[in-house]
């Protein structure tokens, strides 16, 4: 699950943040300032979201710090309800800085309470939601300072499970290969009926796959009742 989770992490990198957002991209101005703490934060998020389009990402899906690792965790059933990011440090067996691996979490205490998450990804990277200026970011763990993130945790759910094993199969139909595991995720290609392709065992009714298609190696999910095994 933790390979699932930085391949979702790595593919909103270039988002934006919005107040108390977990992936919406039916995004307008009105919504943004329906969701934001002031007119302030909301020209932010609006200049950042208008910027993106300009650069052609779409769809541009929306998130704030919590949100990013939340809507990962609500659409792979590994919890129940909305947490913030001082319910996940609650919910992550403590750890210290030189044990991180790949799929662990960070905070930011601020002497008082955990106020912001992010996820780490290997190779002194770490994947957050970082605010309305920058959107989500893949940055150095030390980017701004030794001291910047200060708390660390590793969430069972992600780890607790025997490895998934790929397996060889072949499209039943036409079939979208997703960035996620739904409709509302954006499209990186068309695999055609009798694709070849490899798979993982479907979570959800979602598999993650990779086929080559028009000459390319493309990854991502797609859903698994259009697909069998040979």
């Amino acid at each position: 699950m933790t390979e699932l989770f930085i391949k979702y992490l790595k593919g909103h990198v270039g988002d934006i943040y919005v107040w108390g957002a977990q992936g919406e991209t039916n995004i307008t101005e009105k919504w943004i300032r329906r969701r934001e703490t002031g007119e302030k934060n909301a020209k932010r998020a609006i200049a950042l979201w208008e910027k993106r389009k300009a650069e052609g990402r779409s769809p541009i899906a929306a998130f704030d710090c919590s949100g990013l690792i939340v809507k990962f965790l609500l659409d792979n059933k590994l919890i129940k309800a909305d947490v913030s990011s001082r319910g996940l440090y609650s919910m992550c067996d403590k750890l210290e800085r030189k044990d991180l691996k790949s799929g662990d979490l960070v905070f930011r205490h601020n002497g008082v309470r955990i106020y912001h998450v992010g996820a780490y990804v290997g190779d002194s990277k770490v994947i957050e939601s970082m605010g309305r200026d920058d959107g989500v970011v893949c940055r150095d763990i030390n980017a701004s300072g030794t001291g910047y993130w200060n708390r660390y945790g590793r969430l069972d759910l992600l780890w607790d499970e025997v490895p998934a094993k790929p397996y060889y199969a072949a499209t039943t139909g036409n079939v979208w290969i997703r960035q996620g595991p739904s409709t509302s995720y954006a499209k990186l290609g068309m695999a055609e009926k009798g694709t070849k392709l490899i798979a993982l065992p479907p979570v959800n009714g979602w598999s993650v796959v990779t086929a080559i298609i028009d000459g390319k190696v493309i990854s991502g999910y797609s859903s698994a009742k259009y697909i069998k095994e040979v």
